[in-house]
């Protein structure tokens, strides 16, 4: 997929356009149950634009123009989540959607997911590794997962919720953080 792929933190004024994103049938099928009002998602997503939040949220775009979402965050401060995974310290998750269903199935996920992790995740200095935790069922995530050099470490599945493939990615010996 050619292109320059660019990640903006999330403002304010993104919001309409994640409201209608996470309504589009692709995106609410994998990623999270379409919101049932824009102001659910203002008062999940708005707080994640401002300064010490520990969900560091991004608008992924494709030569300028905003195309997804991406965010990433130190596992530790999800404990259930950290539980479950067993991880350790030093490991940063990751969570990502399209939301232009055009993009989807011609590379485009890897190549953003890969840039991501190396330019913004691994930029942090104390995050060794980062892992991702699709649905077992979501085929497609998994295999865009590990084009972009994840592996397939375990399955989880929290209380209450379907089991999740979880995908690791170590940080390359040798390449040292920005």
């Amino acid at each position: 997929m050619a292109g320059r792929v660019g990640f903006r933190a999330l403002s304010a004024d993104d919001m309409q356009q994640l409201f209608l994103w996470l309504l589009r049938p692709h995106v609410a099928k994998w990623y999270a149950p379409a919101p049932s009002s824009f102001a659910e998602v203002v008062a999940k997503y708005r707080p994640r634009t401002e300064p010490g939040n520990v969900v560091r949220a991004y608008v992924i775009e494709l030569e300028g123009a905003g195309v997804g979402y991406i965010q990433t965050y130190a596992v530790r401060d999800f404990p259930d989540y950290a539980a479950a995974l067993a991880c350790g310290e030093g490991v940063a998750a990751v969570d990502v959607f399209i939301g232009e269903e055009p993009l989807m199935h011609r590379g485009f996920g890897p190549l953003a997911v890969e840039r991501f992790v190396e330019d913004v995740v691994f930029a942090d200095a104390d995050v060794s590794a980062c892992v991702a935790s699709p649905a077992e069922g979501n085929v497609a995530s998994i295999r865009a997962f590990e084009k972009a050099g994840f592996v397939q470490w375990k399955t989880i599945r929290l209380e209450g919720a379907e089991p999740e493939c979880v995908l690791r990615r170590d940080r390359a010996a040798g390449i040292p953080a920005a």
